[in-house]
């Protein structure tokens, strides 16, 4: 029998955010961390993101099975009625802790509340047929492996046949598998604000057990409680969340065992930040930073970040990398940062929509973009100097084939990625590709995915 009662708040809070995900291609973590949500209680914020983020990573199976029990493809359904059904069903398949009546019951009012009266037999229906086959694994009956191990993993079929190509079906199991798991809440101690040694006491005092990373020095990650993102740590800026792989980036970009100097440092597409702030404070004092982004939404975002974790000596300038550089002198300064704009492809697992939206075109016509902001940038380092890459992406056209295309051109550059891992004290064996840069992997790291490049331009050119 189904309750007269009201949807619950945080089942209607995630409906209305996975509306919006889907109908205004916005993104669930924007929209997660958004203040309309802060009246929530604290289980029921943690309910609405697991749903969530939950729904979009599993969203390939869950619409096999809403296919396979309505016998009718999604454009025969109402959008509205596709998502109450999905949440019915992530419900019924991975959340052992709902009881299986309260799922059904919610989504069937749920699309009572909006206005598709006509529909809630058929939801009814569906999850209750879906309750009953609990335990059978429907992917079997698929025929051919890409397609059975695009709905066994949720990822699109395009994306599958990629990675089986270049990594076998086995690894591409484990990566697509990896992308679906809640990623760990890493992070950097930011000691201009407080000292570590209080930080840590801090952690202490709330019962939440941390790890130091063992891919980048300096990083941490919660490895036992959860640390919500208006906690007393992140209102005061004496943590900043940073995944590990971007903070490598960083570290590698910044450290100079011998530098004593200050350096000239420019970020391009620096937005929203953290990669900018953490080099900052690894640089000479009195270094100058200067850190450009496309948009000045995210330049005003940035400034506001810069000023909360203690970070003033950064010069913002508005500009758009894919022309020429407003800077008067070529060659100017010694590190250049390019952590290009990408298919984020490398992120799934905290944004787990992408992988709904991004096609194979897409990456061709960003690793087109991406050739042409790294030749601008290459104009503004000095002999002697160091030109970074950096892409979230596991896509070979966004990384490897960007430098060596790169090289083609320009011979006075040398990728000297594993002298800087050393150098770093990380063993480079795990990360270097077989040809230029070196890779993280969520199955292997248990980062995101990135590519990175260090580039060492030769004196006298």
């Amino acid at each position: 029998m189904i309750s007269n009662a009201k949807v619950t708040e945080a089942r209607r809070a995630a409906f209305d955010t996975l509306r919006r995900v889907e109908m205004e291609e916005a993104y669930a973590g924007n929209l997660l961390a958004a203040e309309r949500y802060d009246d929530l209680s604290r289980e029921d914020h943690a309910l609405l993101q697991e749903l969530v983020l939950g729904v979009l990573r599993w969203r390939g199976q869950l619409d096999f099975l809403i296919e396979h029990y309505t016998h009718r493809s999604l454009d025969k359904l109402d959008p509205e009625v596709v998502i109450a059904l999905r949440l019915g069903l992530y419900q019924l398949r991975f959340l052992s802790r709902i009881p299986p009546h309260a799922a059904i019951n919610e989504a069937v009012k749920l699309v009572k509340e909006l206005r598709k009266q006509s529909a809630a037999p058929l939801v009814n229906a569906v999850l209750r047929a879906a309750q009953r086959d609990a335990d059978n694994d429907l992917t079997r009956s698929i025929e051919g492996p890409i397609a059975q191990l695009s709905i066994e993993s949720s990822h699109p079929a395009w994306l599958i046949e990629r990675w089986i190509e270049r990594f076998g079906e086995e690894e591409t199991r484990a990566l697509a598998l990896a992308n679906n798991i809640a990623p760990r809440q890493a992070f950097r101690f930011n000691t201009k604000r407080v000292r570590e040694m209080d930080i840590r006491a801090w952690f202490e005092s709330q019962g939440l057990i941390i790890r130091e990373s063992s891919l980048t020095p300096g990083a941490a990650f919660i490895e036992k409680g959860g640390l919500p993102i208006n906690s007393e740590a992140v209102r005061e800026g004496w943590i900043s969340f940073q995944d590990e792989a971007s903070q490598l980036v960083a570290h590698l970009t910044a450290f100079h065992p011998s530098e004593i100097e200050p350096l000239k440092f420019l970020d391009l597409c620096a937005a929203p930040g953290n990669k900018t702030m953490l080099i900052s404070s690894m640089l000479p004092e009195n270094s100058l930073v200067v850190a450009g982004d496309l948009h000045f939404h995210r330049l005003r975002a940035m400034r506001e970040l810069s000023a909360h974790q203690g970070y003033e000596r950064v010069n913002l300038v508005q500009l758009d990398a894919s022309y020429d550089l407003p800077f008067a002198q070529p060659g100017d300064f010694d590190l250049v940062l390019l952590d290009a704009p990408c298919t984020g492809l490398g992120t799934l697992a905290r944004h787990p929509e992408i992988k709904w939206r991004i096609k194979h075109e897409k990456v061709l016509e960003l690793s087109a973009l991406q050739k042409r902001l790294l030749e601008n940038a290459s104009g503004h380092v000095r002999a002697g100097g160091l030109l970074i890459y950096a892409v979230c992406s596991t896509e070979l056209e966004e990384g490897e084939k960007v430098i060596a295309h790169f090289r083609q051109i320009h011979s006075e550059y040398r990728d000297i990625t594993r002298e800087k891992l050393i150098e770093s004290g990380i063993d480079p064996s795990p990360l270097l590709t077989s040809t230029f840069g070196a890779r993280t992997f969520p199955h292997r790291q248990g980062t995101e995915g990135f590519f990175i490049s260090v580039l060492w331009k030769r004196r006298g050119t």
